[in-house]
């Protein structure tokens, strides 16, 4: 097994393993529903999805081994195989139930086939079919859920149409949900009415296209970051400009902000520890900077290794690096949530004793008294490790092109900057809780409000990433 094998098998976790503080990564499919309706029973449901640009440019990067800049088919080929793995065993990530005109349901089941994954207009798209037989009474309706309980999907339904011209039927998808409902006899509404060949778009449809152009427009500030750190690279192994190093270095830093900005583990974490331990201003500032750091280098060294160091007897263990570490930070918030709950047990414990108490015994370890309060560190080094340790696939994706090009010094410095990026929005949101809990200090109760429920949030952010 070559180097370049490597690379890219241990790369596909990318697409399944998401990085839980990258969410703007995510990839976002927009849903095309046609139902197959014969003899008043649907028999055939073709699904189309259809991923953004910025999607195919990321596994374009990771799966284009023979550098050509696109995707051929054998590449298509294991991209499919991928994905078939992961979404068959979870059913499509889709739930169906077929529900009549008195409200009960039937959760149907079909069998899947005909997979299939192609380039159009610079998409990627990804048909299916689903083999079914659901019978359509008189005001009976199909109720689609598109939902991926482990968040490496999202989705917007966008497009719903049947290959016939009975029953009518009204189709109302919203989000990641639709439902259709059908009428052999019409509908009063008119306007609402879709049928094949005259189809009217309702509000829902328009909310959906406003959605979907919101999450596009995010995603495209991670587009042209990206492309623009690619070309600043190229240029700077075509000539050694200051100006250019200046612009490679300003894009990291924007890349690592809007990076961060997306909704993740990162934040939510620093934000309920911060809510829950008193400390400063400066010791926020100092873990944001470090758990930057260690996000983004755990991406940095892991690509390191797989360019220099790794052989085919590890193949295996580098495909699940992100799985492994991502189980390893969860166990490690859990453990930090355990801790801190049992420690704060014990502190209003004590301080619900009688007070006013004469005693030469030394205070227990965990009074917060103004004598005895001690700024420990014993979970900080915790919180850096379990929010930074899952490699960044976004800037695996800026290393490898770095590497690739031999400007090893080039991606040092952009993976530095990013980092700082990262640790702004991160120390922000430290900021504001370190803001909140002074402000609420002197109520005891909204103080103790305030600690149980953020370490309460903290331990079920550590399940959701220990079971997902």
């Amino acid at each position: 097994m070559t180097i370049k094998t490597i690379i890219f098998t241990a790369l596909l976790s990318y697409n399944l393993f998401a990085c839980a503080t990258c969410a703007l990564m995510v990839p976002t499919a927009e849903v095309k529903l046609q139902l197959d309706i014969k003899d008043k029973s649907v028999k055939n449901i073709h699904f189309v999805w259809e991923f953004s640009d910025i999607y195919i440019d990321e596994i374009r990067a990771q799966y284009d081994k023979n550098k050509n800049s696109k995707l051929d088919k054998e590449e298509l080929d294991i991209i499919l195989d991928i994905k078939n793995n992961y979404l068959q065993n979870k059913n499509m990530l889709s739930k169906i139930k077929l529900i009549d005109s008195n409200e009960n349901s039937k959760t149907l089941s079909p069998v899947y086939e005909n997979f299939s994954l192609h380039i159009k207009n610079n998409q990627l798209i990804y048909t299916f079919d689903g083999k079914v037989d659901a019978s359509l009474q008189e005001k009976s309706r199909l109720s689609f859920v598109f939902e991926d309980d482990e968040a490496f999907f999202s989705f917007v339904v966008t497009d719903i149409n049947t290959t016939s011209k009975e029953p009518f039927y009204e189709a109302n998808p919203y989000l990641f949900t639709a439902n259709i409902l059908f009428s052999y006899s019409g509908f009063n509404d008119k306007k609402i009415q879709v049928q094949k060949k005259n189809k009217t778009v309702d509000a829902s449809s328009d909310i959906n296209k406003t959605l979907v152009k919101e999450k596009l427009s995010q995603e495209n500030i991670l587009k042209k970051s990206i492309e623009k750190i690619k070309s600043l690279f190229e240029s700077i192994k075509d000539e050694s400009n200051p100006l250019t190093y200046i612009s490679l270095l300003l894009f990291a830093y924007i890349y690592g902000v809007v990076h961060a900005l997306g909704p993740g583990h990162g934040k939510t974490l620093v934000a309920s520890y911060f809510l829950t331990n008193d400390k400063s201003y400066l010791k926020a500032l100092f873990i944001s900077l470090a758990i930057g750091v260690v996000h983004t280098f755990s991406a940095f060294f892991l690509t390191l290794a797989i360019y220099f160091f790794i052989d085919a007897l590890f193949a295996q263990f580098i495909d699940n690096a992100v799985f492994y570490t991502t189980k390893i930070s969860a166990l490690i918030i859990i453990f930090i949530a355990v801790y801190l709950l049992l420690k704060k047990h014990k502190l209003y414990k004590e301080l619900a004793k009688p007070k006013f108490t004469f005693s030469t015994a030394p205070h227990p370890q965990t009074c917060g008294c103004g004598s005895c309060k001690v700024d420990k560190d014993s979970t900080d080094a915790a919180l850096i490790i379990s929010a930074g340790i899952i490699p960044c696939p976004g800037t695996i994706t800026i290393f490898i092109f770095s590497l690739s090009l031999g400007l090893y010094y080039a991606g040092f410095l952009s993976a530095l900057v990013m980092s700082l990026g990262m640790s702004t929005i991160i120390f922000l949101s430290a900021v504001l809780s370190v803001y909140m809990r002074k402000k609420t200090d002197t109520n005891l109760k909204v103080k103790k409000f305030l600690e149980y429920g953020s370490l309460s949030i903290i331990l079920i952010l550590g399940l959701i990433l220990l079971i997902g």
